[in-house]
Parts: C-alpha cells; structure tokens; sequence
C-alpha cells in the first residue's frame, strides 16, 4: 500500500514539475524582423532576421527583462528613444540590441555565450 501510494505522489510531482510550465508557456513567433521604430530619426543599416525558435532554450525574460514576453523593445518606458545619437541611455533602442556589456542585449549575450553574431554584417546584411 505504501509503495503504491509513494509511487502515485512520485508520478504527480513529477507530472506537475514537468507539465505546469508548459500550460504557462507564450506561443512566441518562430521568425521575425527586428527594425527600428516608427519615427527613429536616422536608420543607417538593415533590418534584423530573428528566429525565436532559435533562441527557445534561453529564458524569455533575458532579453524581455522589464515586461511581458509579448511586449517590444521600443514599447514606452522601455528602449524608446528615437534619437539615434542616444547610444548610451538607459533608453536607447541601439543599445538594448548592442551594449558589449549586457547580457540582455544581443552582443552582450552573444559575446558572453561566445556564439552567435556579433559583427554588423552579421546581423545587418547590405541591401
């Protein structure tokens, strides 16, 4: 009787650990372009293909760090600036995908991991 009933409360823990997280799951894009925001005052180079199925085994809060996974980089009050001299504000967009020393931004954690690209070519293919 004991056997049965640990071997019963074994299987739904481990149902709930590994079940649960999957119902709480955002169903994110599998690929998208990244661009600057509408009225960013200067675009220089191209816009960004990114694969969130590429990315999948890294947290979504990594790079959606203040908000929710379905909210976007340049949402108010978070990489909303849209001077494109500001590359050091805690605002500027640049920087959310280009500070070297974030883990949050894409260099940042692509240098940290040391994969992934990390040149402007890379990223930015010419037109």
């Amino acid at each position: 009787m004991r056997k049965a009933l640990f071997t019963i409360l074994a299987c739904m823990a481990l149902v709930g650990f590994v079940g649960l997280p999957m119902l709480q799951a955002v169903e994110a894009p599998a690929d998208m372009k990244i661009k600057a925001p509408e009225g960013y005052d200067k675009v220089t180079k191209t816009e960004v293909a990114f694969s969130h199925k590429g990315h999948a085994k890294i947290d979504c809060k990594m790079c959606h760090h203040k908000g929710e996974a379905n909210q976007k980089c340049s949402a108010a009050g978070c990489h909303d600036s849209k001077d494109s001299k500001d590359k050091t504000s805690e605002h500027s967009f640049y920087k959310a995908f280009h500070d070297m020393k974030s883990p949050h931004s894409c260099i940042g954690c692509h240098k940290k991991e040391a994969k992934g690209p990390t040149k402007c070519p890379e990223c930015h293919p010419k037109a």
